[in-house]
């Protein structure tokens, strides 16, 4: 049974677009991590429940960012804080959001 908190089929979408974008067959792949190809298949169609490990040898070989694979967001894109400070400020009165101006301010003149 497929662990219900994590969406293994969105995981093997990423790791496919990746794979194609980067003109990499599931063959290739599978003998540079030395991986079936079958299991390969597996991950990509969310068949399979891949360990930590094997996900992260994955990211790394196709040069993504772990959390973005799991995630599908990256704390490496700015576009990440973009979302998180808006989250913030949607939530934030206007005395706070002056506050939170002039802490970010402060912080890019240091």
């Amino acid at each position: 049974m497929l662990n219900s908190t994590i969406d293994y089929a969105m995981i093997g979408k990423r790791i496919k677009n990746k794979r194609t974008e980067s003109k990499i067959t599931q063959e290739k792949m599978s003998n540079d991590l030395n991986l079936s190809t079958f299991y390969i298949s597996k991950i990509e169609n969310g068949k399979s429940c891949p360990t930590l490990d094997t996900l992260s040898i994955i990211a790394n070989y196709l040069e993504l960012d772990l959390a973005f694979l799991i995630t599908g967001t990256s704390t490496l894109e700015k576009n990440y804080y973009l979302k998180q400070l808006d989250e913030i400020c949607s939530k934030a009165t206007n005395k706070q959001l002056n506050l939170i101006i002039k802490i970010a301010k402060t912080i890019l003149e240091e």
